[in-house]
């Protein structure tokens, strides 16, 4: 089977020859490592640094999906390095003198003496959400223009998807709750999701024509599914029945649009989904990954498929930290231990890790949870 057959398959629920693995690998975290550059310049290069990137990754661990998260910003062209610490780095534009820095923790690169986004983004917490319906359309109207277009026809972008034929390509796609957060505020959201869920749900709901639209574009690249990322939507922000009333319904649209656009739905949501698992169940994913701890929670697999059911596929939620710690002989009995709980009843299961791939994991850990994922899987 081809890498793109074999994670098909699995969500399919039909026999496969060997677990599909399918870790998140964000960004450009740990992949300038596999790359020989610094990360400012796998973040900051030319577009195409993206598909040098995911090329790569492949060279290296061979996982059988390829998700397309980044390109390059191309804001290093004419840029030198003056000088690194611990903190930040200093560049210089080579044409007209200014300096530059780069931020390691949040990875901007702004003109000396910028604020960095972090200080700018807390100025949206003591932001008054719109009360009543008119005020949200013209807020909508002034956020999201581009709903009122007529989406067109969509012009295909083939290059990412295309160079990888025998991999399950997909992008990250934003729900419209995570969309409204994202540009409403977070707090302001949630504000308005406590004090007037039904107003909240209809700014979020509005935003569905941008779920159509990156569906459609998807589809017209030639994805074979979205993600749906939603970080904003758990138990340890909101409660289960907030959830199941006003979120989880937008959340099963966009798997209904990307169907309906002929690809496959994953969700990832991360934070703790123990208690919506009932509710998750039921919205028609094609498979389902969930994080392996939140603040404190720990999200067990057995419990991630006793909740979800046999009939939906799961993503292996395997610790990232336990990659990072690189112990061998931790990672092959949890290999173990994710394979015998997730595959429990068929073969609707992925290997995953339940957070993006850590910075300083070494690249030996994952090339043996690859290697003991794909042994072990053939033997059970």
């Amino acid at each position: 089977m081809t890498s793109r057959e074999r994670m098909i398959a699995a969500m399919e629920g039909r026999p496969v020859d060997m677990v599909p693995v399918a870790p998140y690998f964000w960004g450009a975290e740990y992949a300038w490592k596999l790359m020989g550059i610094p990360i400012w310049e796998l973040i900051h290069g030319p577009r195409s640094i993206g598909l040098e990137m995911q090329e790569a990754i492949i060279r290296r661990h061979d996982c059988d999906w390829v998700l397309h998260l980044h390109h390059g910003s191309n804001r290093m062209e004419g840029k030198e390095l003056v000088k690194e610490d611990e903190d930040q780095v200093l560049l210089r534009d080579t044409t007209s003198g200014k300096e530059y820095i780069f931020h390691k923790e949040g990875h901007w690169l702004l003109e000396a003496g910028t604020p960095n986004e972090a200080k700018v983004r807390k100025k949206m917490i003591d932001v008054d959400p719109p009360s009543n319906r008119a005020e949200a359309d013209d807020w909508i109207k002034e956020h999201f223009p581009r709903l009122d277009e007529p989406a067109g026809e969509m012009t295909p972008n083939r290059e990412e998807p295309g160079h990888f034929p025998d991999r399950f390509n997909l992008r990250c796609m934003h729900p419209p709750f995570a969309d409204l957060a994202y540009a409403l505020g977070f707090e302001p959201t949630l504000v308005l999701l406590n004090d007037n869920p039904s107003l909240c749900a209809y700014m979020a709901e509005r935003l569905m024509g941008d779920v159509a639209r990156t569906s459609a574009q998807l589809a017209a690249d030639g994805c074979d599914g979205g993600l749906m990322v939603d970080s904003y939507a758990s138990a340890d922000i909101m409660s289960p029945e907030a959830y199941a009333n006003w979120v989880a319904p937008l959340h099963k649209l966009t798997s209904d649009e990307l169907h309906r656009a002929g690809l496959k739905s994953v969700m990832y949501n991360t934070g703790n989904m123990l208690p919506l698992l009932g509710t998750v169940k039921g919205m028609g994913y094609d498979a389902v990954s969930v994080e392996e701890r939140i603040k404190g929670v720990e999200m067990d697999i057995a419990e991630i498929r006793k909740g979800l059911g046999l009939d939906v596929c799961i993503f292996a939620n395997f610790d990232s930290y336990l990659l990072l710690n690189g112990d061998r002989d931790k990672i092959r009995a949890e290999v173990s231990r994710q394979l015998k709980a997730g595959l429990v009843g068929g073969s609707r299961f992925i290997m995953g890790t339940g957070s993006p791939i850590c910075d300083g994991a070494e690249p030996e850990a994952l090339d043996l949870w690859v290697s003991e994922t794909r042994a072990q899987s053939r033997s059970i």
